[in-house]
């Protein structure tokens, strides 16, 4: 898996397939994740809904919110949830579809509960957060393997 920060907007590949996550712009040729319900954008390679889908070999749901979407993606390399904002409705609809992620992606907020429900050995965020076991590091990009991976926070700036 890598992670990228660029400007304002991050880009996820996992199982080699690049997503563009929340650009302020989009664009037909790239695959867009949009968190944002207002924005109402669905169609051909940008996701802007609740649903189930597939590009190449990453499996990804999009669950609604109050107003955004939260993301739980899956592939051979592990799987990740990527959120702005979560419901405890949301969190029980993803937990009925994974009980466990190798990595969270909580972008703006965070919530310690999900870390004990999810059991991740990955969190990756914006904001500054220290949590017990988990060792801590910074970048505008990582590469990991999400199966070896043991207890790391990676702050995004």
């Amino acid at each position: 898996m890598e992670i990228k920060k660029i400007n304002n907007y991050y880009e996820l590949v996992l199982d080699g397939v690049n997503f563009v996550l929340d650009p302020p712009s989009v664009s037909k040729d790239k695959n867009i994740i949009l968190t944002d319900i207002s924005k109402n954008i669905n169609y051909d390679k940008i996701f802007n809904s609740a649903g189930e889908y597939n590009v190449g070999d990453v499996y990804f749901w999009g669950f609604s919110n109050k107003n955004f979407i939260t993301y739980l993606f899956d592939s051979k390399e592990g799987s990740l949830v990527y959120s702005k904002e979560l419901s405890e409705e949301t969190l029980k609809k993803i937990r009925m579809t994974k009980k466990e992620v190798e990595a969270l992606f909580l972008v703006d907020f965070f919530d310690e509960r999900m870390v004990s429900l999810f059991k991740p050995n990955l969190i990756l965020t914006n904001k500054n957060i220290k949590l017990e076991k988990f060792q801590s590091s910074k970048g505008d990009k990582l590469k990991i393997n999400l199966k070896k991976v043991d207890k790391l926070i990676f702050v995004l700036q």
